[in-house]
């Protein structure tokens, strides 16, 4: 399921909330049965996507026509750019993943290990530090 935060999110990065279509319209919208929720949930994503990597695109097509960036601004650039997808991009994989099977029993638990590095010595002692 896609949550309603996504959902008002990309509305208003749409431009589809007005004083015609408040938040509260858009919600009641999306409750009522209108076919599979999780379909259209999936779709909105995906226009949002590919709108999106669109967008990108044009970012960094921009970069390139521009003949005073370095190669280091192109880099830095493009990098940011995709930044922006890879946030929409993980935000679809956590919404069409499927959801993880309940583990049936508990991870068993072993004695913590020995700690690696050099074999303990003793403290010095008082005796000792007075020769």
């Amino acid at each position: 399921m896609v949550d309603p935060v996504t959902v008002l999110g990309e509305a208003q990065h749409r431009g589809l909330i007005t004083d015609s279509l408040t938040p509260r319209d858009l919600m009641a919208l999306i409750s009522t049965p209108a076919g599979s929720a999780e379909y259209w949930g999936e779709r909105i994503l995906q226009r949002a996507l590919l709108i999106r990597a669109h967008t990108v695109a044009a970012r960094i097509t921009a970069y390139t026509d521009d003949p005073s960036n370095t190669p280091h601004q192109l880099i830095t650039g493009s990098r940011r750019a995709l930044a922006d997808l890879h946030s929409l991009r993980t935000r679809w994989n956590r919404a069409t993943a499927p959801a993880p099977a309940p583990s049936t029993r508990a991870p068993a638990r072993s004695a913590p290990r020995p700690r690696a590095g050099p074999p303990h010595r003793p403290a010095v002692t008082a005796a000792r530090a007075h020769r």
